[in-house]
């Protein structure tokens, strides 16, 4: 009861543990390549490439146990977005197939029913600039039933690339590091392409929907509220590749007769930038967004993750 367990997590109170009722396997590999190479005293070349590769799969989950995960898209409904499977890997990308608009009544007409229990609008209405769903299950109407798999929160490989130069009295120190082949859901665009609710903003990009006028737009026509143009698809999966170069570090250390005048044994002057430039072809802000909440089930999901901060510093490193 509530005067025991203080109520709901959000409300402070002790909610139910999590317990262990399934199994899964991850199998893979991990390499690491080290060169060094030197040249006298003056020139040295230090390099690390890590390298890594996995593959999850869930063997097993308790008969009648539904591992489906809900979210809050920014609204004020929580609807479904990912799914676990048994020969599956945890937290697969879960949602409806899309093909395009509806732009002629031709297209409308030949095309399996569209919900038969609309949200936003008549039973089964549907119209010219509406999104155009497939019918996975291939019988004759689009529904619940025609969720499946639309995409892979997990990488197909990581990396990590180092590299530590100097000559001399100057350093040098460069690292880079990405992930390849991983799906976002990016739900954070969905909220700002919707065209639904007039009191919130839109991207710029959100003008580009269906007309009369505009048969060939992006998105589909605006409609008041929560309806099926904004269900769960694959309109809202991108590529989360990306390659980042996270640190690099110029520095230089002055030479020992000159601050060994002023009793110092060593003095550094160095320049540091963190997370410089990122190459990708993700719309958001960040393709390394993590967890939502720490939840494993629910990775690669930006539903308006704050952005990682460029970072430029200066210092000084003193040793007396």
């Amino acid at each position: 009861p509530d005067y025991i367990t203080g109520g709901f997590g959000y409300e402070g109170g002790v909610e139910s543990p999590y317990k262990n009722l399934g199994s899964m396997k991850n199998t893979g590999y991990d390499i690491s390549l080290n060169y060094k190479y030197s040249k006298g005293k003056d020139f040295s070349w230090n390099s690390t490439l890590n390298f890594s590769r996995y593959k999850n799969e869930v063997t097993s989950i308790p008969s009648g146990l539904v591992l489906t995960q809900d979210i809050n898209t920014n609204g004020y409904n929580n609807m479904v977005v990912t799914n676990t499977l048994i020969g599956q890997p945890v937290g697969m990308f879960y949602g409806y197939i899309s093909n395009g608009l509806f732009r002629d009544l031709d297209e409308l007409n030949n095309a399996p029913q569209q919900f038969e229990q609309g949200v936003g609008q008549a039973p089964g209405e549907t119209y010219l600039g509406d999104v155009r769903y497939v019918d996975v299950n291939g019988d004759g109407v689009v529904d619940e039933g025609d969720r499946t798999f639309i995409g892979n929160p997990h990488p197909d490989f990581t990396y990590g690339f180092s590299n530590t130069f100097k000559y001399k009295n100057i350093d040098l120190s460069i690292f880079v590091q990405g992930s390849y082949g991983n799906d976002i859901l990016n739900l954070t665009k969905r909220s700002g392409t919707t065209n639904s609710l007039l009191y919130q903003n839109q991207l710029a990009e959100a003008i580009d929907f269906w007309s009369p006028n505009n048969p060939t737009a992006s998105y589909p026509r605006p409609v008041s509220g929560e309806n099926t143009n904004t269900f769960i698809s694959d309109r809202y999966i991108e590529d989360g590749s990306y390659l980042r170069i996270q640190n690099v570090t110029l520095g230089y250390n002055l030479p020992n007769d000159l601050i060994s005048r002023i009793n110092i044994s060593k003095l550094r002057i160095y320049a540091s930038g963190q997370n410089l430039f990122t190459f990708t072809d993700y719309s958001g802000y960040d393709p390394e967004v993590g967890s939502t909440n720490q939840n494993f089930l629910l990775s690669g999901i930006d539903n308006g993750r704050y952005p990682s901060s460029r970072t430029i510093s200066l210092g000084l490193n003193v040793e007396f």
